[in-house]
């Protein structure tokens, strides 16, 4: 078991962007509607077979690979608390233009109307924002559910844009979106975004998109009793503050990962900055782990000491833009040189 490094592929979809990807990730030129790309993904699109899942290098696809030797890349502890899922989704996204206001439903509402034991809390890593980029939040005000049919009933975006918080992205913030609560990341916008394996959206709106709302953003459940997911209650100002840590990626460097995200997103996932001592040989430690490994900055490498006594340690350039999935038996590791770096895992056990 070693790392593995994640070809370049991205996805197509409803909104527009892009660029930012090709500039981090490299590959051939897409269409204006390629703003995403999922990271060491065994989770599939909501209603595709195979749309979402990652690829390994040789053509394979990671969800088969962790079906037939889920010890070796989740861990032992891991596949008897959660079995062969790696818990875990990470994506990259570029909002070429503001995405359509939506919510995921929480674990609950999944499992009584889904039949999934996950339900869909997201966070965000901010890469890029361009001056003036904002996201909306929640709502100012408590709003009815006849109200709520009333708005996404008539496509008033207008009206449920003015009902929520517009707070400002920054580079280097890191956001948490609870479930149920109705967001829309905006225009300018780069993020990192890690989040429970599923791909469940409700939407409010979808004016302008290619998408048939009335078909497509109820996950097949009718929209009275999917918005009965949506969280109507009003949060304030400081509760909305409460999800962000700004200016996480500002972080001085450490031998150990540096969490990013608030305290909310334990029980769902962990997002660390990796930033290595330049004059410290031993490097950022990484326990042996699940993870996906994103390398934003520079140049360094990878060693890792296998946790089986027959496996050799093994050594990786990194650089600027690559992906990895690191398998449990690969690590731990230690990420070295003038590098900056991602790593997104599955959380603590319970």
């Amino acid at each position: 078991m070693e790392p593995v490094m994640l070809p370049v592929s991205v996805m197509e979809h409803v909104y527009r962007g892009g660029r930012s990807i090709a500039a981090l990730r490299g590959g051939p030129a897409r269409p204006t509607r390629s703003p995403e790309e999922w990271l060491g993904s065994v989770t599939t699109r909501f209603g595709r077979a195979t749309d979402g899942l990652s690829r390994l290098p040789d053509g394979g696809l990671l969800r088969d690979a962790v079906g037939e030797n889920p010890r070796a890349w989740l861990g032992a502890e891991h596949v008897g608390n959660w079995g062969d899922s790696p818990n875990l989704l990470v994506k990259l996204l570029d909002a070429g233009e503001r995405l359509p206001i939506h919510l995921h439903p929480d674990r609950s509402f999944a499992h009584r109307h889904l039949s999934c034991c996950h339900g869909k809390t997201e966070a965000w890593v901010v890469l890029d924002a361009a001056p003036g980029t904002t996201t909306h939040l929640g709502f100012k005000e408590p709003v009815t559910a006849d109200e709520l049919t009333d708005l996404v009933s008539r496509q008033d975006t207008e009206g449920l844009l003015s009902r929520m918080h517009e707070v400002p992205l920054h580079t280097g913030d890191a956001v948490l979106i609870p479930s149920g609560l109705p967001h829309a990341l905006g225009q300018g916008a780069f993020v990192a975004e890690v989040q429970e394996p599923t791909d469940f959206s409700i939407m409010l709106n979808w004016a302008g998109l290619p998408l048939d709302g009335e078909v497509e953003g109820h996950l097949g459940l009718g929209f009275p009793l999917a918005l009965e997911a949506v969280t109507r209650t009003a949060l304030t100002t400081d509760e909305i503050e409460d999800l962000f840590v700004r200016g996480a990626l500002l972080a001085e460097a450490s031998n150990t990962p540096l969490p990013l995200l608030p305290l909310g997103a334990a029980p769902f996932f962990r997002a660390d900055l990796l930033t290595p001592p330049r004059e410290d040989p031993t490097g950022a430690a990484i326990p042996a782990d699940f993870a996906v490994l994103l390398v934003l900055e520079g140049r360094g490498h990878l060693r890792s000491t296998p946790t089986t006594p027959s496996g050799p340690p093994t050594r990786r350039t990194v650089a600027r833009g690559d992906a990895f999935v690191l398998p449990h038996y690969s690590g731990p590791h230690a990420l070295r040189g003038d590098v900056r770096a991602l790593l997104f895992r599955p959380p603590h056990a319970p």
